[in-house]
């Protein structure tokens, strides 16, 4: 493979296959060196192409030749079970504007830096509780369950003024629909499972507004009619499950390549001055957004250079255009003081990511905590017998024993 650049004759099917930790792909580096925007084929045999360096991502998705549209009849996907799921979401995750502007500016105040920052000291209490769990627990525990799963579960129900108890039903949906290997059955139900809980928690919720994101959308809009529920709980399904799995997937992520990477974490440790700038290299070079963002061209058109037609899939691959070395030096080195806060894991254009502000503030703290609570925290399994998600369109790791 690393002696056969790739080409436009050369058409793989996509996904490309991971298998190697922390590593992307060979193929992403490859396309970059050689045919930066490179054709693939999908399940269905659609041709789709993929976009591996950072400016041409930057570029495609400012490109209104392009559609965000899940609807769409050829958008792409990478199983039959998320193509089924995209049918089904009517969140404006999948609109074009003017649509997807008019149900996002409803919710743009309730994640401004200043709600963000107010909810900096429940965080941090729910960081502590966890940590402090943790403890007692040890002093051999599984990180992903006890705290990487449990604090953006907990800081997501505090947002929208959810029960505790239903964090573990809300994250099963959540990642129900991420998988690449699961039937259309069991994808489908997860993401309608998830919207009707919303429907539900509204419809509650209505009953009893308190001051919580999802009050006050209820009071603002639903109440006015500008939302009907129906909407506002597809809205929220996208929320919650977005809030959920990547950030889970972050911290469990985060936490091991810190491990792996003892001379980073004793900078980390010593300086808490690197705590924005290593939370920003870990965004980048973890990027756990395997296959997004994507779109359909609507005409025939020249891309910087290459033809693609009317109907023809786009995956703009954040991991690869974070990995792109003409936008970062040694992009496939872990440093926390590289200054990388142009990396593009939220997403770039209209579509950036609208929670972005809260999971760094949850990263933030939670990293700091930890490693200052626990210094000398160490990996009880052998890095080759770490359990990394291979199988799922959200990457990161089903499992990480720790002790201190």
């Amino acid at each position: 493979m690393k002696n056969c650049p790739l080409n436009h004759e050369n058409i793989k099917m996509f996904p490309f296959k991971r298998d190697n930790g922390f590593d992307l792909p060979q193929e992403y580096s490859l396309a970059r060196s050689s045919s930066p925007i490179f054709p693939v084929t999908l399940w269905n045999n659609q041709r789709a192409w993929l976009i591996t360096r950072y400016r041409d991502f930057r570029k495609i998705l400012l490109d209104e030749r392009f559609s965000g549209q899940f609807s769409n009849k050829n958008f792409p996907t990478v199983t039959k079970a998320r193509q089924a799921i995209d049918k089904l979401e009517k969140a404006f995750v999948g609109m074009d504007n003017p649509k997807h502007g008019h149900y996002r500016r409803m919710f743009t105040k309730e994640f401004t830096t200043k709600r963000m920052n107010e909810l900096i000291p429940k965080i941090e209490k729910i960081t502590d509780i966890l940590l402090d769990n943790i403890e007692k627990k040890g002093p051999v525990i599984d990180l992903v369950p006890e705290l990487a799963v449990e604090l953006p579960a907990m800081v997501m129900c505090e947002l929208f003024g959810s029960p505790y108890d239903d964090r573990h039903y809300i994250l099963k949906c959540a990642a129900g629909r991420h998988g690449l290997s699961q039937s259309v059955e069991d994808a489908t139900k997860s993401a309608n499972d998830l919207v009707e809980y919303c429907q539900n928690l509204i419809i509650d919720k209505s009953q009893n507004l308190k001051n919580d994101m999802l009050s006050r959308i209820i009071k603002e809009y639903v109440f006015s009619k500008q939302l009907s529920v129906e909407e506002l709980a597809n809205i929220c399904s996208m929320i919650l499950r977005a809030g959920h799995d990547t950030t889970t997937n972050m911290i469990s992520l985060g936490t091991l390549l810190f491990l792996n990477n003892k001379k980073e974490l004793k900078k980390f440790i010593q300086d808490t001055s690197t705590s924005f700038s290593a939370v920003e290299e870990l965004l980048r070079f973890l990027s756990p957004v395997q296959f997004a963002p994507r779109r359909v061209a609507l005409e025939d058109l020249n891309f910087m250079g290459v033809n693609i037609k009317k109907g023809d899939g786009i995956f703009a691959l954040i991991q690869s255009a974070n990995r792109d070395e003409l936008a970062f030096k040694n992009p496939d080195k872990f440093d926390i003081c590289r200054h990388a806060n142009n990396h593009v894991t939220f997403g770039f254009g209209i579509h950036t990511c609208l929670g972005q502000g809260l999971a760094r503030i949850e990263l933030q703290i939670v990293f700091r905590k930890l490693f200052q609570r626990f210094p000398n925290l160490k990996i009880e399994e052998k890095f080759n017998e770490i359990s990394f998600k291979y199988d799922s369109q959200i990457y990161g790791i089903y499992r990480l024993p720790v002790s201190w």
